[in-house]
């Protein structure tokens, strides 16, 4: 393994870079400490699409050495003292947009490349492999429930649902829900799929040999251009399922506005909310004491912890010198830790941009 500078001077770097950059609003029931950086710096460049958590011991960043421009595929890891860059082959060009982890020993991350096509990484513990898919398909959420279960769900250039399944050996088609704009899951038996169906937020679950849909109730819309969907989801059981999203409208200026969804499945019915705010909902993940981070936005987001008794804290994350696009969220398995990870883009029109990957913690 070839190993790059450790953490040490870069998140040094990084927090001066960021100074200031997560802010909390007060509240009850408040998420311990605040977000801050763990990782990435203006000397360090690249971006971050993609992160999974086999252990507090063990996380990667997935994404491309350049921020700017067509790059090849970097891989950073944590290893609960340092981060360093993994050994891959230097003609990788896959971009990783999702990843996932069933433990410290089975890591998956999928994308697509400039080349086209998807393809997909996986790490055995060992050392670092790729399969390469049709050019046709887009990845669009990975769930690894075991080292010989992992799904994969794509959108394809027809604008078809398609689905993969990894048994352990090789992978194969497998029956694809309606909706395909994300996917959590408890077991081999329980897996939820979300996104829209006809402009409506839509959910699917996987009971172990087909899918069928769950109801979910109808959100009002606004007249004129509108819809609403599904962007994440978090299945901790049958029974207990959360998914996130937003509606969208345009008023008589054509402007975009937007508002955030929170909805609960407890195994019989939806409770879903349409709350108020001017955002969308683009992330969910177990916060590792039954509440719940939810991301606001993914530039220059707000970090949203819902504690188990439903009161919120908002942490925004913001900077001065840079925008911050920040798509990947994950849960830290077997703590309370979260891990966010992106690309810091520098504000201005700068002789030398000084883009860069950065990954945020919290508890960590």
């Amino acid at each position: 393994m070839v190993k790059g500078p450790g953490n040490r001077g870069w998140a040094g770097l990084a927090s001066a870079v960021l100074a200031g950059a997560v802010a909390a609003s007060a509240g009850p029931a408040q998420a311990s400490g605040a977000w801050s950086t763990m990782h990435g710096g203006p000397n360090l460049g690249g971006s971050f699409g993609a992160v999974a958590a086999g252990d507090s011991m063990n996380i990667w960043a997935f994404g491309d050495t350049s921020a700017q421009n067509d790059g090849t595929t970097w891989v950073h890891h944590w290893d609960g003292a340092g981060w360093s860059q993994e050994s891959t082959p230097g003609d990788w060009t896959l971009r990783p947009v999702v990843a996932d982890a069933s433990g410290p020993r089975d890591v998956w991350a999928a994308g697509d490349s400039p080349e086209g096509g998807a393809g997909i990484l996986h790490y055995d513990g060992e050392e670092w492999s790729s399969v390469e898919f049709g050019r046709t398909l887009f990845p669009t959420g990975i769930e690894a429930l075991a080292p010989d279960d992992v799904w994969l769900l794509s959108e394809s250039a027809d604008a078809a649902e398609r689905a993969m399944r990894f048994d352990g050996d090789s992978w194969g088609t497998a029956p694809a829900p309606r909706v395909r704009h994300a996917l959590s899951g408890a077991d081999s038996d329980t897996l939820v799929a979300v996104g829209s169906v006809a402009g409506q937020p839509a959910a699917d679950l996987w009971d172990g040999g087909e899918w069928r849909p769950l109801n979910v109730p109808e959100v009002e819309l606004p007249p004129g251009e509108s819809s609403a969907g599904f962007t994440d989801v978090l299945a901790r059981a049958a029974d207990d399922v959360w998914a996130v999203g937003r509606l969208h409208y345009k008023d008589e200026e054509e402007r975009n506005h937007y508002r955030p969804l929170l909805a609960h499945w407890d195994g019989a019915e939806w409770d879903l909310t349409v709350e108020e705010r001017d955002a969308g909902y683009d992330a969910v993940v177990d916060d590792g004491a039954n509440g719940l981070w939810i991301a606001e936005g993914a530039w220059n987001p707000v970090l949203v912890h819902r504690a188990a008794d439903g009161a919120e804290e908002r942490h925004e994350m913001a900077d001065d010198d840079y925008d911050l696009s920040i798509p990947a969220l994950t849960h830290v398995p077997d703590t309370t830790a979260a891990v966010a990870a992106g690309t810091a883009f520098e504000k201005g029109d700068p002789d030398v941009f000084t883009d860069h990957g950065v990954v945020f913690g919290h508890g960590i």
